[in-house]
């Protein structure tokens, strides 16, 4: 079924094509007075499932020396185009995120971790953060667990604030260059309207996401698949782990 709908939604070409192409603001997100609340909610379930924090990674600490660096992008069909249409006066079809993130490990099997991106062809911009802590370290025959706390803010928006908060569990295991990982979380995102004419926007998604990184020395290669509400998500993290 994810596989049906990764191709549906765009696949990874459409994210390998981000590392590669230029990266254009053009027009703002915006949202017209007097939107009727179920579409200005449905534009609330997409914005939450596109910008919340992501995994991109397996459960396994850093370690007090461990960082990582890398670029990522996401990208999301957004599931109700004419809602979007009704709430903002533009038809948004998809939304797609490109970034910068960092990660460095701490004692006691927490990692703290940073992030900014760009959403592709608005003037809308990302940044945020997660803090992690390493219920099991993981061994030869034993996969490793975490918590994490997440965090994400939209900026650059003039009709309107966003943010979300998620949390997170995460089990994996390594195998030689592969370490696979899943996990299951809950996100809550909140649209809050400059016109006092619309109400603020809460909601709650549960989501489940899978992936595998792939090590090649100081190089590794995370692409990531996500359930979020209604919402299929692609993910992908190009980076290094020092």
């Amino acid at each position: 079924m994810w596989i049906r709908n990764a191709a549906r939604s765009g696949g990874w070409c459409a994210l390998v094509a981000l590392f590669i192409s230029p990266w254009v603001a053009a027009n703002d997100f915006a949202l017209q007075s007097g939107a009727a609340a179920s579409d200005v909610r449905q534009m609330s379930e997409d914005l939450a499932a596109a910008t919340s924090y992501k995994a991109l990674g397996p459960a396994e600490a850093f370690g007090l020396i461990g960082t990582g660096i890398g670029a990522f992008a996401g990208y999301m069909a957004t599931d109700d185009e004419d809602a979007w249409q009704r709430a903002s006066g533009k038809r948004v079809g998809d939304i797609t995120t490109a970034g910068l993130r960092a990660r460095k490990g701490l004692p006691l099997g927490i990692d703290v971790s940073a992030f900014y991106a760009d959403v592709i062809d608005t003037d809308g911009a990302l940044f945020g953060g997660a803090l992690q802590y390493a219920l099991w370290e993981g061994g030869v025959a034993t996969p490793g667990v975490a918590l994490r706390l997440g965090y994400s803010q939209l900026t650059g928006v003039d009709d309107f604030d966003y943010d979300t908060w998620s949390v997170d569990a995460t089990v994996s295991k390594g195998f030689a260059m592969l370490t696979p990982y899943a996990g299951v979380g809950y996100v809550t995102g909140e649209l809050d309207p400059s016109d006092a004419s619309i109400d603020a926007e809460r909601v709650n998604n549960g989501r489940f996401f899978a992936g595998l990184r792939l090590s090649l020395g100081l190089i590794d290669i995370t692409p990531e698949i996500e359930q979020n509400g209604d919402n299929f998500v692609t993910n992908l993290r190009l980076g290094m782990t020092l």
